[in-house]
């Protein structure tokens, strides 16, 4: 599932990726395949297409799967918010809108 999101002159490309994460021991007890999404979060100036930034992946808070595509969107979202006014619009600026 893909999702755009235009932010404070920012598009936030976030998609959601399957994964199935295999037990870290040699013999895993049964049911022990962990599976779940994580959320793939790309910036990018709006009506651009180069991206701004290197594509970040992320779990949960744990650092764990997210067990639905929607929980993963929303965080995707939420990370992308924070790349943005963190990183790259400028904290000076009255409006709070970047800069071209």
């Amino acid at each position: 599932m893909n999702s755009a999101y235009t932010y404070r002159g920012y598009t936030i490309d976030v998609r959601c990726e399957f994964r199935l994460d295999p037990p870290r021991e040699h013999a895993p007890p049964p049911g022990a395949l962990r599976f779940g999404f994580v959320a793939i979060v790309q910036v990018r100036a709006a009506g651009v297409a180069p991206r701004l930034l290197a594509p970040v992946r992320l779990g949960d808070d744990g650092g764990r799967l997210f067990d639905d595509t929607r929980d993963a969107l929303r965080a995707g979202r939420a990370a992308g918010e924070i790349i943005v006014d963190d990183l790259l619009v400028d904290s000076g600026s009255l409006d709070g809108r970047a800069h071209s």
